[in-house]
């Protein structure tokens, strides 16, 4: 009797673990209302995201496309305290002795030159996009503040006299 209560038992329990298997016993129900209504407010905000990240990235390559034809590297070259190397200097019309010195000056750099200053060209019409801001106004209105240039301590010592 055992033995068969044992094999009933394990007949019912293969039974419901065949029908909770069974690919007709659990349907997937769709979203609630309110679960439609979250996920089509977050579809339609994360659309607005897009298009703004698209309008800023639009203005950066064109700003980039623009300004960023050439790019040249600067250096400071020459001993302007001891005077020991430099570029050959004359103030004034005479060239004497005491008017002649050893100076520094800019001048292209080499391209492995870590301590060279970048300068960058472009087409004219880059002093448009810098001067109507259009990065500045895309940014803005995808809701990304861009930093504002700042005032940078440049290593070149001018010649004062």
């Amino acid at each position: 009797m055992k033995r068969f209560l044992m094999l009933v038992g394990v007949a019912v329990v293969a039974a419901a673990m065949y029908v909770a298997a069974a690919p007709g016993s659990q349907q997937a129900k769709g979203p609630s209302a309110k679960q439609f209504s979250a996920l089509k407010k977050q579809v339609a905000s994360l659309s607005k995201t897009v298009k703004s990240v698209k309008t800023v990235a639009a203005a950066e390559a064109k700003l980039l496309t623009d300004c960023v034809q050439i790019a040249v590297p600067v250096d400071q070259f020459g001993d302007g305290q001891n005077q020991t190397e430099g570029y050959d200097y004359i103030q004034g019309p005479v060239k004497t002795p005491t008017t002649e010195f050893l100076t520094t000056a800019l001048d292209v750099a080499d391209t492995t030159d870590t301590g060279a200053v970048w300068f960058v060209g472009g087409k004219a019409a880059c002093g448009t996009d810098l001067g109507e801001s259009t990065l500045q106004h895309a940014a803005a209105k995808a809701g990304i503040r861009l930093p504002h240039a700042t005032m940078h301590s440049f290593s070149f010592i001018p010649r004062q006299r």
